[in-house]
């Protein structure tokens, strides 16, 4: 089979013409972004083999007989094959954008608190490759320290190198370009969103003896979320004081503590009377918070019993920034009272956790690493989750982590990047459906019995085998399920394919 492969400049803006042959060596492709990795031969005079080098991050688009896009992705390596040398480039340690967390050892042998340095960038080497980011990890380091050593990795890192060595005589000169998908590019971005979960875990001492009168109820912390999510759960540390059984429920309040939604009932006899435990409170229909409108959320027992009533935890170091506790007297809302801090506003220690469709987390994690796609679309999972991300992972992580919990049909979740560099996410098929089998040679057809091109596999479908007599549906289906292609893999030279599934 013959194929065309053609390039074009970094910002897809006019074709580039090498004046060599190309010969595709390997072709990949997976349900995980579609094309995946390919392999290229170039072969032509010395010095045109030398100016391959600039193809690096170039887009490439490979294309059968009748101009067909068989596969398409850029150019991450190559490799250029000489007389007795041998030149590499590649992005794999490029990086343009690089901040460093580190700590230092105190004067007292103490290890500090981890430190994230502001971030470094060269912008134009962003605008010629693409912004790839990197965090680098240093122990035991001062301040200037992990400056110099941000802004040095950055001056050494921010635009390709090349690696030189010998290479042996007889070999006829060529040069290997090694490409990938560009789905890949989605961990050129680390991905952090700081909202859904509002939390303060609190090192100060302080605690609150509440529902004891009805001049200490409503023990609640103030905050505001940044974005819009749907609270679900809202945790505080709790203990009964002389075995109260009656029950305790969480509250949503707004600002001027009006009451807007309330959670299930937590009984108070499960609470401890010796040590403070966290304790759950689920709201069993999510309220919806407003980006940027503040809130109140606390805790009631209720009815009022001077003898047995609840104690909860607080700050009084005020860790919590965005916000401060308060109580309700029968008439007003106070601060909480402070014994380290007298006059101060501490904090309860609690988390307010809110839940969004990940369907919906995926679209704002690809959207957020985006930067050669045309079009980004995600369906609707109907899977919940909490959305904060502070892990440190790059935007692909951490949408493969998502994509791995499916859809509330229980089908994962795949990604393909069409030519036209549309990035689609979709619901695995319905296994019970297949849409493809194959013979006993190893050929693959439609369910209407057009035979597929091996350079066409079909990656993230489901197939049959169809080549025994022995095999008859459906009451077959128990025996021999169908098979998940995750992967492919074909060799134009030979005409081969490969699938990847696993059981």
């Amino acid at each position: 089979m013959t194929f065309t492969v053609d390039f074009s400049t970094r910002d897809f803006s006019a074709p580039i013409l090498t004046g060599l042959n190309l010969v595709p060596l390997q072709l990949k492709w997976s349900v995980n972004g579609g094309p995946e990795c390919a392999q290229l031969q170039l072969t032509g005079g010395g010095d045109q083999l030398i100016e391959a080098c600039r193809l690096l991050r170039c887009p490439v688009m490979i294309c059968d007989i009748t101009g067909t896009p068989v596969w398409w992705g850029y150019v991450e390596e190559v490799i250029v094959y000489l007389d007795g040398a041998q030149i590499k480039v590649s992005l794999e340690p490029l990086f343009n954008k690089v901040s460093l967390r580190y700590s230092f050892i105190s004067p007292n042998a103490v290890l500090s608190d981890l430190l994230t340095t502001t971030v470094a960038e060269n912008g134009a080497s962003q605008a010629e490759y693409g912004i790839k980011e990197i965090t680098l990890q240093r122990f035991g380091v001062d301040d200037d320290f992990a400056l110099n050593l941000r802004d040095t990795f950055l001056s050494a890192a921010a635009w390709p190198g090349s690696a030189l060595s010998q290479n042996l005589t007889g070999k006829h000169a060529r040069v290997i370009l090694k490409c990938a998908g560009w789905f890949k590019t989605l961990a050129w971005q680390h991905y952090q969103n700081l909202e859904g979960f509002y939390a303060n875990a609190g090192s100060g001492p302080g605690v609150f003896n509440f529902a004891q009168s009805s001049a200490y109820r409503y023990p609640s912390q103030v905050f505001t979320p940044g974005a819009s999510g749907a609270l679900k759960y809202a945790y505080f540390q709790l203990r009964g004081v002389g075995n109260p059984s009656r029950n305790l429920n969480a509250q949503l309040r707004d600002a001027g503590g009006s009451l807007l939604a309330t959670s299930e009932a937590v009984s108070g006899s499960t609470l401890s009377g010796l040590s403070y435990r966290w304790e759950k409170f689920i709201f069993s229909s999510p309220y919806t918070l407003a980006g940027g409108t503040t809130y109140m959320i606390g805790v009631t027992g209720n009815t009022t019993d001077a003898v047995r009533y609840f104690a909860i935890r607080s700050d009084e170091n005020q860790s919590y920034l965005n916000g401060y506790a308060k109580y309700w007297t029968g008439s007003t809302w106070l601060y909480l009272p402070s014994v380290t801090n007298p006059g101060g506003a501490p904090d309860l220690i609690f988390r307010a956790v809110c839940i969004s469709d990940t369907g919906s987390q995926i679209l704002s994690i690809a959207n957020a690493g985006d930067q050669f796609f045309t079009r980004i679309t995600a369906p609707s999972s109907n899977v919940l989750t909490c959305p904060h991300r502070d892990n440190g992972e790059d935007c692909l992580k951490e949408i493969q982590s998502l994509m791995t919990l499916g859809t509330s049909n229980h089908r994962r979740i795949l990604a393909r990047v069409t030519p036209e560099r549309q990035l689609e996410f979709y619901e695995q098929p319905d296994p019970e459906t297949p849409s493809v089998y194959m013979d006993g040679r190893g050929q693959f057809w439609t369910f209407q019995g057009t035979p597929l091109k091996a350079y066409f596999p079909p990656v993230g479908q489901f197939a049959r085998y169809s080549g025994s007599g022995r095999i008859i549906l459906p009451f077959d289906k128990a025996r021999i399920p169908a098979c998940f292609i995750e992967g492919a893999s074909y060799n134009p030279q030979t005409g081969r394919l490969r699938i990847q599934s696993k059981l």
